[in-house]
């Protein structure tokens, strides 16, 4: 039986993974949270209604936009977001979701739309505090983009025995693959196991971490063309059926 270490709480794409007959560990090694201060936030849902369009590129910012915003009035402008699992939530709070059709990352979402969707525009655009800030760069002199950092990513605590557990299966080459999430995710395994990035065959899903991934000495040979959990599991059992 091949194992398969994923770099996330174990949830539905372990046990989907699991379903098709892997053995799977899955190792959370960063965690995200709602910033302690969320007064600006706050401030930006009191005058939403002067903004043409909000973005959401991960669902952590969407639960914590959803939350604050607690039920109040509709928003009638676009809202744009990246992602089952952000699109799921915001349309569940009643948000009339543009979804893109083919986008896996910001830059793709900002070019199936073009321009002329955000010219002359004032958007928000609801992020991480370590977001990649594609969107606000790439519309600068077009739109008027504000911005507001929500949540935050920290290291996760971990047991110093699983730690050694895993390094010592990667160094045996007992892992089949390795698959990433995010690159907060990528910087935080090669931080711990520098010693054997060389070493492993990496998953990831979307190529903003497929690229922090060979960035940081990882063979990424496995990208999800599909921005969700669900395709990156299915891709991954499919890929590793078709190299066996």
């Amino acid at each position: 039986m091949s194992t398969i270490l994923v770099i996330r709480n174990d949830d539905l794409f372990s046990s989907t993974l699991r379903e098709a007959g892997f053995d799977v560990i899955s190792l959370e090694l960063v965690k995200t949270k709602p910033l302690d201060d969320l007064s600006e936030l706050r401030e930006k849902l009191v005058g939403l209604q002067r903004y043409d369009g909000v973005f959401f590129t991960s669902p952590i910012a969407a639960e914590v936009f959803v939350k604050e915003r607690n039920g109040s009035n509709g928003f009638h402008g676009n809202v744009y977001a990246l992602g089952q699992r952000a699109q799921d939530i915001l349309m569940a709070a009643g948000l009339k979701i543009k979804v893109p059709t083919h986008a896996n990352t910001a830059d793709e979402m900002l070019k199936e739309f073009g321009e002329k969707e955000f010219a002359g525009k004032r958007l928000l655009f609801v992020r991480g505090e370590k977001s990649f800030r594609t969107i606000p760069n790439s519309l600068g002199g077009i739109a008027d983009v504000d911005e507001v950092a929500v949540y935050k990513t920290e290291k996760a605590e971990l047991n110093e025995g699983t730690v050694k557990d895993v390094r010592s299966l990667l160094t045996n080459g007992e892992i089949k693959f390795v698959c990433f999430f995010s690159p907060s995710g990528i910087n935080r395994f090669a931080e711990l196991f520098s010693d054997v990035t060389s070493n492993i065959r990496g998953a990831a899903i979307g190529t903003t971490t497929a690229d922090a991934g060979r960035q940081s000495g990882i063979n990424v040979e496995f990208i999800s063309t599909r921005s969700n959990s669900d395709d990156f599991a299915c891709g991954l059992i499919e890929h590793i059926k078709n190299i066996e």
